[in-house]
């Protein structure tokens, strides 16, 4: 099959202007709020390609017969190089679905006082148009008192999802503040498994032992009593001590725990060439197969690279063991 591709720059298509100039477009779709990015190589011998404003919309298709949407991107970086010469745009993860992009950036104030945090985030999601996808796990767990001092509503949200281990992301109009590497919307259902074996080109699987922690302490911050406290989930030594300090005692326990799991599990991790597939990005199921079998079964994928060249397309995608 051919690979193909569609670009869309401020809502008019340029693909036939680019054809036969285009070096390599990459795209990477990794688990984050803002951290997918869009870099295309372009030949510009003849000194006639317009360079792009910064701040200009690209909409990026892949595939073969079929053509998938691959995000929509705002230019932030262009370069021209010799020799050859060249043009190199660099671009980053659209948020054009939000009302206000401007004041989601914007430094802000505010306390939230005794407050589930699926509502705090239904009331950042609201304010800027969007709908809140929150996972079950989150919807309900209490935040006490949590100051947002001088920081936009775009950094708060992403302090929330470090606090409480979460990956957030926008996407279809709505904010997505999820369970990393579940596999699950969040509502709870198992997304799509795709199916991988044939079409690997190489493989690099990797063990790390499970860690010989037996408890791990978590120090949070008494407002009350003005003085710094500490929780511990598992029992034992050796003793493992978060760095962070939390600001409520639930906070603490929680990430002591989800740490004492995440030690007793040990990790997997597996990366994968494959012929270019567009269905693959951030937080897919993938079910591998044709391989050494230690490295065989279902996994979540973390980063997935897609690479369009003169060699053709292939996609990288790395991955963590899915919990069963």
């Amino acid at each position: 099959m051919q690979p193909k591709y569609r670009i869309i720059a401020n809502k008019s298509d340029i693909t036939k202007t680019i054809n036969g100039r285009l070096l390599s477009l990459e795209i990477t779709d990794e688990i984050g709020i803002v951290s997918d990015s869009l870099t295309m190589q372009l030949d510009d011998r003849d000194g006639m390609l317009a360079v792009p404003p910064r701040g200009a919309e690209l909409v990026v298709f892949m595939g073969y017969d079929e053509l998938y949407e691959m995000g929509r991107f705002i230019v932030d970086e262009i370069e021209l190089k010799s020799p050859p010469q060249t043009m190199i745009i660099t671009a980053r993860a659209s948020n054009s679905m939000l009302d206000n992009i401007a004041a989601f950036k914007a430094p802000q104030t505010y306390s939230w006082d005794k407050k589930p945090l699926g509502e705090i985030i239904e009331t950042i999601a609201g304010k800027y148009g969007l709908s809140a996808a929150v996972a079950e796990s989150y919807k309900e767990l209490m935040v006490t008192h949590l100051d947002q001092t001088e920081e936009s509503d775009c950094a708060f949200i992403q302090r929330l999802a470090s606090d409480y281990n979460a990956s957030v992301k926008i996407a279809g109009g709505k904010l997505m503040f999820i369970s990393p590497l579940s596999g699950q919307f969040p509502d709870g259902r198992s997304m799509p498994t795709i199916s991988i074996g044939k079409d690997i080109s190489g493989y690099h699987y990797k063990i790390t032992e499970r860690g010989k922690y037996g408890q791990v302490i978590a120090k949070y911050y008494d407002f009350d009593m003005a003085e710094e406290k500490q929780v511990s989930a598992g029992a034992g030594s050796p003793v493992f001590t978060l760095r962070d300090i939390y600001t409520t005692e639930d906070l603490a326990a929680y990430r002591a725990k989800q740490k004492l799991t995440e030690i007793m599990a040990g990790t997997e991790s597996l990366t994968l060439d494959l012929v270019g597939n567009p269905a693959l990005t951030a937080e897919s199921i993938v079910n591998v197969h044709g391989i050494r079998s230690d490295a065989c079964g279902q996994w979540i994928v973390i980063s997935a690279k897609h690479t369009m060249n003169t060699s053709g397309y292939k996609t990288t995608i790395e991955n963590v063991r899915r919990a069963l």
